[in-house]
């Protein structure tokens, strides 16, 4: 075990110093969460990535990031694995290592800000080594809850600065970011400071530049530095890193490496050495690693993203590594694939107008904010519109700079349309409502665009304050009470944890892990995408030491949208019966009268009612304006607004549901006027 260093079980303050007496670099793989999430929607299941297990344990690296970000949501609601088995399985098979995760400070594991005591809560009982931890506004005080909870819980705290190059964002803008984040944590004996080059437009001489401003103020900070490989030259920047002084850099199995996650760890381990660098690094173990991935990577080709290549052109957009293949998903799925070049365009304008850093939450405001003005302008115009919007863009970000009365007024009047039916989160962002922007407010068109005849009195709502002092406790008993009476049993703390960061999908997990057991844990993958297609096909596979055999006999006739399947489990016959899209479904209602609410798109009832008032319910009286449901779409929250002052006659939707659009939500009766 000569390469191994640190260890699980170690305090903060014996890493950091371990890592500050290693001669040269080491490196954290990424290979086990954002590698999968860059280049492959975050679908790489753990059967296959316990593999590397054994290699990683003897392999010398600093830590493996093998949780959170989105690999915690998409792993309830695609590859129905709870994260807590990864930390389990991982734990027995690579003792030597220590666990990192991506948290989003206030957003944690999900995308919206959550309440102190749920942060508290869920920190506690996460059993990870390295917590890495980012504001997508940089944005430090929204770190604290995190930052005090893992600190005092005697794990690594890794707070992140998100990084992009922009003439706005200059050194001295991070210098002043890391002062916070030192102050925050106390000093840095007990921490290690990560550069998140989310999009990896960093080049060698601003990134050297800032690595060795920071090291000349803080000499004994530990720096990792975090860049993906989108622009073609992150091998390069990595060497620029180490020689300005980082200690740390991230790097994934060179078999994973596709476009948008990071840099291959053998070429990065050689380019190294190359210089003169020593690294940490048993490569016989890496080499072994990269060749395991070659067994089981062709089964997930399906989920790489449909734009191959290397794009330089990130420098522009700055559509960061991990949004990417979920933002192609999503074009496809909403059959627009065809306008995302124009999108992208869109995006590297609107950029320079709101001022932050794409990374999730605030990449998926990006896009789902753009897409939908390009969407928009398509539906309108056709492509004739597309150019149309990204032309009015060009002139008043790139000719005009920015200054909106050097437009004409018809010019004017489409910009003030710009953002009209912009999402919630969206106006949240520049409400402050995440906390404060990096530069500043957007210029007032960007509001009066955003908030039509009600702008300047939204503008007074605006908070320079933290997300954390934006949003009340909510009742941890109650929430626990609401998933019993879903499920009619007694909940486990992880189903509790799983159901506060994503509760319709936690309680979609559950129910499939009821029927359908351990199945997502030992079935091998290409058996659990396709199934077995012809009789005579067979899986099998061990369960608790004991071998199981699946033998397909026979697929029936479709009947009414019912299929029978006959298998043969452990020479046993059963049949099966397999309801399909066809089968018969409740009637879905659809709003058709004025009095009658409908939902504006599909998506899933995350709340019904408000924050200030609570749940809604028949009989209570709203006033036009108010909120009275939020409907979450591709990660976004999308407030219903009551149209008029009215009394509720009818509510038709549950917490969680899935809607479709137009479908009706509630019936109000209009108050009479005096």
């Amino acid at each position: 075990m000569g390469y191994v260093f640190v260890k699980p079980g170690m305090s903060p303050r014996e890493i950091v110093q371990k890592v500050r007496e290693l001669p040269g670099v080491s490196l954290v793989s990424v290979g086990m969460r954002d590698a999968g999430q860059s280049d492959y929607k975050n679908r790489l299941r753990i059967f296959d990535l316990k593999t590397l297990a054994p290699y990683y344990n003897e392999m010398g690296l600093f830590a493996a990031e093998c949780h959170g970000g989105a690999r915690w949501h998409v792993g309830i609601m695609n590859r129905r694995e709870s994260p807590f088995e990864e930390i389990d399985i991982l734990r027995e098979l690579m003792p030597n290592v220590l666990l990192q995760t991506l948290i989003r400070e206030t957003n944690m594991f999900g995308y919206r800000p959550y309440p102190k005591n749920i942060i508290e809560y869920v920190v506690e009982r996460v059993d990870i080594d390295v917590w890495r931890c980012f504001s997508f506004l940089n944005d430090v005080r929204n770190m604290r809850i995190v930052a005090e909870v893992v600190m005092k819980r005697g794990r690594l705290f890794e707070p992140a600065i998100s990084y992009t190059v922009a003439p706005w964002f200059d050194t001295k803008y991070y210098l002043k970011v890391v002062d916070e984040i030192v102050d925050l944590c106390g000093g840095v004996d007990e921490i290690i400071l990560c550069i998140k080059d989310m999009a990896g437009v960093g080049t060698s001489k601003s990134v050297s530049e800032l690595i060795s401003a920071i090291k000349d103020r803080y000499p004994d900070l530990i720096i990792n530095y975090h860049r993906h490989i989108t622009d073609g030259l992150a091998i390069p920047v990595l060497v620029s890193a180490a020689k300005a002084g980082a200690k740390i850099l991230d790097a994934q199995e060179d078999t994973l490496c596709r476009f948008y996650g990071h840099s291959p760890i053998l070429s990065v381990e050689a380019a190294l050495r190359e210089e003169g660098i020593p690294v940490n690094l048993n490569r016989k173990m890496a080499e072994l690693a990269v060749e395991k991935v070659r067994e089981w990577i062709r089964d997930y080709e399906w989920a790489e993203s449909p734009f191959k290549g290397f794009d330089h052109m990130v420098t522009r957009h700055k559509m960061p590594g991990g949004a990417f293949p979920s933002s192609f998903e999503q074009a496809e799925k909403g059959g627009f694939l065809h306008l995302m070049p124009a999108i992208l365009q869109v995006m590297s304008l609107y950029n320079q107008i709101v001022k932050y850093f794409d990374v999730t939450p605030g990449s998926q405001i990006t896009w789902v904010t753009c897409s939908g003005i390009v969407n928009r302008y398509h539906k309108e115009y056709g492509e004739e519109g597309v150019q149309r919007v990204i032309n009015l863009l060009r002139k008043f970000v790139e000719e005009k700079n920015q200054e909106f009365s050097a437009m004409t007024p018809e010019e004017q009047e489409e910009l003030l349309q710009l953002f009209r039916q912009a999402p919630g989160d969206f106006k949240n962002l520049i409400l402050g409502h995440y906390g404060k922007l990096p530069v500043g407010w957007p210029d007032e068109w960007v509001y009066r665009s955003a908030f039509g005849e009600a702008w300047e009195e939204k503008i007074k709502e605006r908070k320079d304050t933290s997300a954390l002092e934006n949003i009340p406790d909510e009742d941890l008993n109650h929430l626990r009470k609401q998933l019993e009476d879903e499920l009619g049993r007694p909940v486990t703390e992880e189903e509790f944890i799983l159901y506060l960061m994503h509760p319709k999908d936690a309680i979609d997990y559950i129910r499939f892990r009821e029927k359908y057991g351990f199945a997502p844990l030992v079935l091998p993958t290409k058996v659990w995408r396709e199934g077995l297609a012809k009789p005579g096909d067979k899986v099998e596979f061990e369960l608790d030491g004991k071998p199981y055999s699946i033998e397909l006999v026979s697929i029936g006739s479709e009947n009414e949208g019912i299929i029978h399947v006959v298998l043969k489990v452990n020479n046993k016959t059963r049949v099966f019966e397999v309801r399909t899209p066809r089968a018969k479904k409740a009637e879905v209602k659809k709003a058709m009268k004025p009095n009658e609410i409908g939902a504006p798109i599909s998506g899933t009832v995350w709340r019904i009612g408000n924050p200030k008032r609570g749940a809604i319910k028949p009989g209570d009286i709203v006033h036009k304006g108010e909120e009275i449901a939020n409907l979450e779409s591709m990660k976004m929250e999308n407030p219903i607004l009551a149209p008029f002052d009215a009394q509720v006659v009818e509510v038709c939707i549950k917490l969680n549901q899935m809607v479709e659009e137009g479908q009706l939500l509630f019936v109000l009766k209009p108050l009479e006027e005096g």
